[in-house]
C-alpha cells in the first residue's frame, strides 16, 4: 500500500499532468486559429468590371516547376474568357489524366517564391483595365 506521502506525491504529479493537458489544449486552439485564418486568406476576390460575362473563378496551382492556372469550378469553363491574355503572356493549354489548365512553363524553378509572388505579373495583367472579376485561390 502507497504510503500518505506518496499519495500526495501522485497527486501532484497528476495536477501538473492535467496543467500541461490544459495548456496544449490552449495551444492547439491558438493553431487552429492561425490555420483558419491562413486559409480564409488564402482566397482572394478582385472586383473591378460590371459586367457579369467577366467573372473568372480561377486556381493556381504548382505543377513539377511550373505554373498552373485551371477552372475553380469544373461545370464552368471561366479560363475562355482569358485565353488570350494567357497566350500573351505566354502559357499554353495543358491537359494530363489529373489536371488541365493553362501552364506556364518552369516559371516556378525558384523554389523561395510563392505562388502569389509567381502569379503576380498575371493577376497584374487580368485586373487591368476593367477586365475581370477575378476569384483566385492557389493550391
Amino acid at each position: 500500500m502507497a504510503t500518505l506521502r506518496e499519495l500526495d506525491t501522485l497527486k501532484a504529479i497528476v495536477e501538473v499532468q492535467k496543467q500541461e493537458i490544459s495548456d496544449l489544449k490552449q495551444a492547439i486552439l491558438d493553431i487552429k486559429t492561425v490555420v483558419s485564418e491562413l486559409v480564409k486568406n488564402d482566397k482572394i476576390v478582385i472586383n473591378k468590371s460590371s459586367n457579369e460575362n467577366n467573372d473568372l473563378s480561377i486556381i493556381f496551382t504548382k505543377y513539377k516547376h511550373s505554373l498552373v492556372i485551371k477552372n475553380k469550378y469544373t461545370d464552368k469553363n471561366t479560363t475562355i474568357k482569358c485565353k488570350n491574355e494567357l497566350r500573351e503572356l505566354g502559357a499554353k493549354w495543358f491537359k494530363n489524366d489529373s489536371m488541365q489548365g493553362w501552364i506556364f512553363v518552369g516559371i516556378c524553378k525558384d523554389n523561395d517564391k510563392s505562388l502569389e509572388d509567381v502569379s503576380e505579373f498575371i493577376v497584374k495583367t487580368l485586373s487591368n483595365e476593367n477586365k475581370f472579376n477575378l476569384e483566385i485561390e492557389y493550391e
